[in-house]
């Protein structure tokens, strides 16, 4: 008994002098286990303490609500002062100079800039670390609203430099009805290969005179967007044909079957490649929702001028084409420069996963050698592999018109 009064004594005096310094947590905390622990025989000391903290606790939630309206009115007549990158680094220089007198060869020597400044016309790098290089993921958005073939694949990640998955390779039987007294129930298997895909870089790099960073606008914009299309082509490439290196990995023209149906017309074989062919070739598991086109590919399906009357004539209710935007029976349409003219590929997107080790990724570098030249270089660069699950799953064939 007197170990719960000496306990109660403490809540006391943690609400009346402790309250602002200790953790509310943790004196929440204690009035619960109290409570627990007296079993009825303090309720109204209890309720009494609760009362307290619940008052005490508003009121300080009123007076930080009170302190931040005005640091928030304070900040909005706050004029903010705008120094040159130039004015800048002389004061980091300034006040690290006892660093820089003591520094040794070999020794790694960092110097934040931490006020705002003006590093170029066109764009504005707070918080950079000249002397080493900068990391800007924010740079990476997708330019002019374009769609790649990754925005359609399934998306995983990998902190390893290589992953192995199961792929299917086949299978036997298959559920059946069964008769009571008629012998054992059908019997099926599938077959599973383990397969190995190695994480591959993909990257570029980009030289630029520092006085156009200074003198042109929209050249760090410009870079920006054209380096990351420049990549994302490349991706592109990577995705349809793989690489052909020590430890290749399979793109999806690598390891697609060849079209079998008896359709001519280019409409025809693609709608039967997805629709018809992949769920027969997979027992009905996968069913194909994708396809991919070259480009001026694209355009001549969605026109579809007849050779003789010269009419456009779309078959209804398979194939429309409005706004730059082609779609055939329902199918999710990429296009690309990286598909050969004349082809397509039909495939179900679930039978595909990219895998991602290091996401499209953008940093500037202005070391000693690019300093003496003045200049600046961008690098942009992601690390990235495919695996693929069925090969049956994934269609490729010709448009070309056949007899």
């Amino acid at each position: 008994m007197e170990d719960l009064k000496q306990e109660l004594e403490t809540l006391k005096a943690d609400l009346s002098k402790n309250f602002e310094t200790k953790s509310k947590v943790d004196i929440q905390a204690a009035i619960t286990e109290f409570e627990t622990k007296s079993k009825g025989i303090y309720d109204a000391e209890i309720k009494s303490i609760k009362d307290d903290f619940e008052a005490k606790s508003a009121a300080m939630q009123e007076h930080l609500d009170k302190l931040d309206i005005r640091l928030q009115e304070a900040k909005k007549g706050e004029k903010l002062e705008t120094k040159t990158f130039n004015q800048i680094l002389g004061e980091t220089i300034r006040e690290n100079a006892d660093a820089i007198k003591n520094h040794k060869t070999g020794e790694i020597l960092k110097m934040e800039l931490k006020a705002v400044g003006d590093m170029s016309i066109a764009a504005n790098f707070p918080g950079s670390t000249p002397f080493n290089q900068e990391v800007r993921n924010a740079l990476i958005q997708n330019p002019y609203d374009r769609v790649w073939l990754s925005d359609y694949l399934p998306q995983g990640s990998t902190t390893k430099g290589s992953i192995i998955y199961p792929k299917e390779n086949g299978g036997e039987g298959g559920a059946a009805t069964w008769v009571t007294g008629s012998g054992n129930k059908a019997q099926m298997d599938f077959d599973l290969t383990s397969q190995s895909a190695f994480v591959k870089w993909i990257a570029g790099f980009v030289i630029v005179d520092r006085e156009m960073l200074d003198d042109i606008e929209w050249i760090a914009s410009y870079i920006q967007s054209k380096m990351l299309i420049s990549l994302k082509v490349a991706e592109n490439n990577f995705i349809l044909n793989g690489t052909s290196d020590s430890n290749p990995v399979d793109g999806l023209l690598d390891v697609a079957t060849a079209y079998n149906g008896d359709y001519t017309a280019a409409v025809d074989k693609i709608v039967d490649a997805a629709y018809g062919q992949i769920p027969v070739d997979t027992f009905e598991f996968y069913q194909g929702n994708t396809a991919i086109f070259n480009v001026r590919d694209a355009v001549a399906i969605g026109l579809n001028k007849a050779s003789g009357s010269g009419e456009y004539d779309l078959p209804a209710g398979s194939v429309s084409y409005a706004a730059g935007k082609l779609s055939v029976a329902g199918l999710n349409i990429a296009t690309t420069t990286q598909l050969g003219a004349n082809n397509f590929l039909a495939f179900d997107r679930m039978a595909t996963l990219l895998v991602n080790r290091l996401a499209p990724e953008l940093r500037m570098f202005e070391d000693a050698a690019l300093a003496k030249q003045n200049k600046v270089m961008f690098r942009i660069e992601e690390r990235i592999t495919l695996a693929i699950f069925n090969d049956n799953a994934i269609v490729k064939g010709s448009l070309a018109q056949t007899t």
